[in-house]
């Protein structure tokens, strides 16, 4: 019963970190694109001269 036990810990952990991490990769990506959507578009909808 010794055995299984450390295993099955590390498989949580193991599996806690891959899926925070691939949560936190999900989030930095999403948040680039909001970021970036907005800002190519500005210039088309406006038409601003100062922006050239």
């Amino acid at each position: 019963m010794t055995m299984p036990s450390p295993i099955l810990a590390t498989a949580f952990v193991t599996a806690m970190a891959a899926i925070l991490a691939l949560r936190a990769a999900i989030v930095a990506v999403s948040l680039k694109s909001m970021v970036k959507v907005p800002s190519q578009r500005h210039p088309a909808k406006h038409k601003n001269p100062r922006l050239r």
